[in-house]
């Protein structure tokens, strides 16, 4: 006892916190039982001299060491059962190494009823499993099944923590073993409180999660917000800022004290309103505005993985912005999911208007996951926008492919056109006349060719000299004779000097090129080329008499020949053309198959997404129908259409279930769908669609476009969401139900357990007990929270105590609304130091928080405790039977 003050004295100068105890030898069995009792940092060696002479039965008669060897510790007189009775509330005891010589489960030592009695007892906080490899090597043995905490006849071990503990022997030893408690200071309370839920708070050293990696269970992976702090708020005139925990946050008060505050202050920073159902999406715009007008909303949060820290800022003008690295600030793209009880009752609810509503309200949360990541866009926008790309590559090249094949199916008619005009034109000439008239027609379009060529040159020569007499109009300023010594007289002199010489050289070169064009055409009358255009032009005039003395017309003859020309060179473009047309078909097959790719990249995601949470749930199941949602697709084609509100009221949804419903039909009604579109020829779609005959006039007076747009309009899927009911009454196997048609609180679980079950990013639950039975709010809510926590943060606001107390909360925000306005309450002590009401269970402020606001206050409490008490007698009983066993 005399080490107990050094030590404690020691670890405070190294920042070591000591709870001070002993180990003690009971008198059960052949060599007694081990146990390590432990008090508060605070308590003294004379403190614990006490208990082992009070609680422990040392004395006189019993001395402390075994009179005949005085190095070693004698046993208690006591057993175990008579020890754990006899300690003060304010200590706590562990068994060391349970199944080594001396451990609470090894065979040599206590066996039967006090073994039992022991086991069960509250005193008896832990157990030490030892070496847990060779715990678990014979996987039936009893040790195994202990470890396992598969004991049927040990009701206690499912409840009972284990820890690692070096039992060491030398000072180098200790640390061997170890065991994380998790606590938020480490007070004796924190300490009861984690061994009371150690599935939340006690990981040893042989825990899978960690072993054999550098990560802990304070490393923290996961992104998640620090702070949040909110001023200027109509709500309270003083500014209100809450601190965040990694895990779980739990936010309490009465009504009034600023939790919805809170939650709105989060959303107004990292949250989407507009992927929001219509009236959560209402109600949150005008919370915001009758209460963050004149706001500043800050925060700071920190990235998964880097760690890297934040600072968000919202105000109404600038919306949502992040300070960056290097001081940039950028819209905010950290995402936090918030989620109300009325968003999940709205997501969930049917509608008479809208039969796919609730689809499309779970689709929306499956596509703001699948597309955003941990901190990108906030919503699936670039996806549709990358689907109206594609749509738009798709009907830009369906119609240059449509366009190609109409023009090229004119080829025909063309071809049949020429060879008509060729033998109108034969009709004309005999073949003696057919060589005199080409002759004739080769030398004047010779001829012409020339004479345009001249004139072309002659133009262009003459608009370099008026370009060059414009482009040197501007004279510089004058430098005065006297002005020899300016820095800039002889440059200036200079460049005159060369416009001038570039001037005299054009007009120069513009000369001469005059005078060889008129010596060319000087030497071009005097050629025998000429001479042959000259008999040309009067032989053709001839032979246009001499087909006028026949009684032919010669200008219809000019325009056959003319007709025939233009019809041949179309005949050679349209052959071009339907060269190409394999290539178009290509162009348009690639871009209808890039466009399917990605509709068929979400299924593939939003299915996987579905099945992962149904997995994770086990009270969920999925169903996801290709091209159901006809509601979706009446909305865009009337859009697309601009059709009035009251125009083809029933024919667009009539058209949609022909087209849609009939999974066995719908490809093929599909692409003769597209194909009508395309072509703009709706007969077929009409006699089997039975299309009205304005709807169908309506449908081919579209613009090209547009129709052809609309075929690449395709319903979206529909998702159809149950829930397992529980067994009842001669029920027999698992009853699944779907959710439209639970109650509101069936309907409501079932979108939280959806919520809970998919996601890494922050999570803000706003009062998710709404709507729940206490059994949902215990078996879903607080078994979710407890494992999700490990993964992504949670800040809950709640009114029931079974979130903060049985999902064991690392922080409980207690808030509250004086006269000073909205704030986290507080309290002063007798010496004047206040205290924040924020922390763990373990602190003693919040737990009477909890238990003042959410269970009336200890009187209440102990009221229904008593009220329950046929229940706790008979659990009391059961129990003694067990014992007695």
């Amino acid at each position: 006892m005399r080490w107990i003050d050094d030590m404690v004295a020691a670890g405070f100068r190294h920042g070591v916190v000591v709870f001070p105890g002993f180990e003690v030898t009971s008198a059960t069995g052949a060599d007694g039982v081990h146990l390590i009792i432990f008090g508060a940092p605070g308590r003294s060696g004379e403190d614990l001299q006490q208990l082992l002479f009070g609680a422990c039965g040392f004395g006189g008669d019993h001395p402390l060491f075994n009179p005949s060897q005085p190095t070693e510790p004698a046993p208690s007189p006591y057993t175990v059962p008579q020890i754990l009775d006899a300690l003060p509330d304010d200590y706590l005891v562990i068994a060391p190494h349970a199944f080594n010589d001396n451990g609470l489960a090894s065979r040599n030592t206590v066996s039967g009823s006090l073994r039992w009695k022991a086991m069960h007892h509250d005193r008896l906080v832990a157990v030490d499993v030892g070496d847990i490899d060779e715990a678990l090597s014979d996987a039936t043995s009893w040790k195994a099944r202990f470890v396992r905490r598969e004991l049927s006849d040990f009701p206690c071990l499912p409840g009972l923590a284990f820890v690692a503990s070096s039992d060491a022997y030398a000072l180098d030893e200790i640390g061997t073993r170890f065991t994380w408690i998790r606590m938020e200071s480490p007070t004796l309370e924190a300490m009861r409180q984690s061994f009371l839920d150690h599935d939340a708070r006690i990981v040893c050293d042989w825990d899978p999660r960690y072993r054999g990696t550098d990560l802990t269970p304070n490393t923290v992976t996961h992104a998640w917000v620090r702070r949040v702090a909110l001023a200027g708020a109509t709500t309270t005139p003083n500014d209100l800022e809450v601190d965040l925990d990694p895990r779980l946050t739990v936010v309490i008060g009465g009504r009034g004290s600023g939790k919805s505050t809170v939650v709105a202050a989060l959303r107004a920073l990292y949250g989407d309103l507009e992927s929001l159902p219509s009236q959560a999406r209402t109600e949150a715009r005008q919370f915001e505005t009758a209460v963050f007008p004149n706001a500043t909303v800050r925060s700071a949060h920190r990235l998964a993985y880097s760690e890297e820290e934040q600072a968000a800022t919202w105000t109404a003008t600038d919306g949502s912005t992040t300070l960056r690295l290097g001081d940039r600030r950028t819209p905010t793209d950290f995402k936090v999911r918030v989620v109300s009880q009325k968003e999940l009752f709205e997501r969930s609810a049917s509608s008479s208007d809208n039969p796919h509503a609730t689809s499309q309200n779970i689709l929306a949360l499956v596509d703001d996951e699948i597309f955003s990541g941990t901190a990108g866009a906030r919503s699936a926008s670039t996806y549709d926008v990358e689907v109206d790309q594609l749509r738009t590559t798709w009907t830009a090249a369906s119609r240059l492919h449509q366009n190609e094949r109409a023009a090229v199916a004119r080829a025909a008619q063309v071809r049949d056109s020429v060879d008509e005009l060729q033998r109108q034109v034969a009709a004309f000439d005999d073949e003696a006349n057919r060589a005199r008239r080409t002759n004739n027609d080769r030398l004047l379009d010779e001829s012409a060719q020339l004479d345009a060529a001249i004139a072309s040159t002659e133009s262009s020569i003459q608009g370099l000299r008026d370009d060059i007499a414009n482009r040197f109009s501007a004279t510089f300023v004058e430098v005065a004779p006297g002005d020899d010594q300016d820095d800039r007289a002889g440059p200036v002199r200079e460049l005159d000097q060369l416009r001038q010489a570039l001037r005299a050289s054009v007009t120069a070169a513009a000369d001469a090129a005059t005078q060889e064009i008129s010596r060319l055409s000087t030497r071009r009358m005097a050629s025998a080329w000429q001479a042959q255009v000259s008999a040309a032009q009067v032989d053709s005039e001839a032979y246009a008499a001499e087909l006028a003395a026949l009684g032919l017309d010669p200008d219809a003859y000019g325009q056959v020949r003319e007709q025939l020309r233009e019809q041949t060179e179309q005949l050679a473009d349209l052959t071009r053309r339907a060269e190409g047309l394999t290539d178009l078909e290509a162009s348009e097959t690639a871009a209808w198959t890039a466009l399917s790719e990605l509709y068929e990249r979400r299924h593939e995601r939003r299915q996987a997404l579905l099945n992962g949470v149904a997995e994770q749930s086990g009270i969920l199941r999925f169903t996801l129908d290709r091209n159901a949602d006809t509601t979706s697709w009446v909305r865009a084609v009337r859009h697309l259409l601009n059709l009035r509100a009251d125009g083809f009221i029933e024919d667009v949804p009539e058209l949609a279930e022909w087209l849609w419903l009939d999974a066995t039909q719908r490809d093929a009604r599909a692409r003769m769908w597209g194909d009508a579109c395309v072509s703009g020829d709706f007969a077929a779609i009409s006699r089997v669609a039975r299309l009205r005959g304005p709807w169908s006039a309506r449908l081919r007076e579209l613009d090209p476009i547009v129709r052809t747009r609309l075929a690449a309009e395709v319903p979206d899927e529909v998702v159809t969401m149950e829930f397992r009911r529980a067994a009842t009454g001669r029920q027999v196997g698992e009853q699944w139900e779907a959710l439209t048609a639970g109650s509101p609180g069936q309907r409501s679980a079932a979108m939280l357990s959806f919520v809970l079950h998919h996601g890494v990013e922050p999570l803000v639950l706003d009062q998710p007990e709404d709507d729940l039975d206490t059994e949902w709010i215990t078996q879903l809510v607080v078994k979710q929270l407890r494992t999700s926590r490990w993964t992504r943060q949670l800040v809950v606001v709640t009114h029931n105590a079974n979130i903060p107390v049985n999902a064991d909360a690392e922080r409980v925000v207690v808030l509250e609304n004086i006269g000073d306005g909205v704030q986290i309450r507080t309290s002063t002590d007798a010496d004047g130091v206040i205290h924040p009401h924020l922390g763990a269970i373990e602190d003693d402020l919040v737990r009477k928080d909890i238990q003042k606001i959410m269970e009336g206050g200890v009187d209440a409490f102990v009221r229904r405790e008593r009220r329950y008490n046929n229940e706790l007698n008979g659990y009391r009983a059961a129990m003694q039977m067990a014992r007695d066993r």
